[in-house]
């Protein structure tokens, strides 16, 4: 049965890999993004509908609340991060702040504020799927802005349990060692396994896994030793 499908960050490249699983699978898609040109590049060619709008920003949500579907099956929420160059050893005050919130934003106020928007949309027995798209440093900013990711998601589990929707975590864990081929000998990309787990985490495979924060990184274990 085709699902109503929402990926947000679908001006990015792996915001588009993630909606062409879905529309591949059979389901209807539509694709958000603040940055215009790419969205529309992306919507076109993918022949999917798309809402330009700001998931950071309350007021553009909210200008935007009425172009989104009414009924849907399944949110993924993908970040858009600004990146930020230079060295961070070298970053004065304000440059370790702008990265910082650059990093809370998008990985975790975006998928905060878009549930809070239209989260009513949501028919019961659907799913909620976070995504960390990169493996962070540790001691970084955007490691421990996974971790409040991992922790808020957690809680929500509770929340949106009561409607038979599940919630998870998507991120890209540590990559393979030289050597190690992980389960097969041509290593699927990231943005690959991504979205086919977010894909089986909407499936009826899928209703008893929630709160959780679940790994992809070619078969290579999240964490060695």
């Amino acid at each position: 049965m085709a699902m109503e499908v929402l990926v947000t960050g679908g001006d990015t490249e792996l915001g588009r890999a993630v909606a062409e699983e879905f529309r591949d699978a059979g389901h209807n898609v539509v694709i958000s993004g603040a940055r215009r040109d790419e969205l529309e590049i992306a919507a076109k060619e993918l022949e999917v509908n798309s809402i330009v709008c700001d998931p950071t920003d309350p007021a553009s949500l909210a200008e935007a609340r009425t172009s989104f579907p009414h009924h849907l099956d399944t949110i993924v929420n993908i970040p858009a991060p600004r990146h930020t160059t230079g060295d961070p050893r070298t970053f004065t005050a304000g440059e370790h702040a702008a990265a910082w919130h650059h990093a809370l934003d998008a990985t975790v106020l975006a998928p905060v504020l878009t549930l809070q928007t239209i989260g009513d949309h949501l028919r019961s027995g659907g799913a909620i799927v976070n995504v960390v798209p990169e493996s962070p440093r540790e001691g970084s900013a955007a490691s421990a802005v996974k971790a409040a990711l991992a922790d808020w998601t957690a809680g929500q589990a509770v929340q949106w349990g009561t409607r038979g929707i599940t919630v998870n975590v998507v991120a890209t864990g540590r990559g393979a060692e030289p050597g190690y081929e992980g389960l097969s000998t041509v290593s699927p990309s990231v943005a690959g396994e991504i979205a086919r787990l977010a894909l089986f985490l909407t499936s009826s495979s899928a209703r008893h896994v929630t709160g959780q924060t679940l790994h992809v990184s070619s078969g290579v274990p999240a964490h060695f030793g």
